[in-house]
């Protein structure tokens, strides 16, 4: 997952600038996003893997 942290920063980014969750400071908003774009990513890529290989 090291290779995509680009990847999972960007996407995190643009999805905080749309939801906003409430209570929260933008700072902890941008680590949780990022934490859950890479989980969603990983899943993705493992799906992937096992489909190619």
């Amino acid at each position: 997952m090291q290779n995509n942290t680009s990847l999972v920063k960007e996407l995190a980014t643009r999805i905080n600038k749309v939801v906003n969750i409430p209570l929260i400071n933008e700072e902890n908003e941008q680590v949780f996003f990022e934490l859950v774009v890479a989980i969603l990513l990983d899943i993705f890529f493992s799906e992937m893997d096992k489909q190619i290989g």
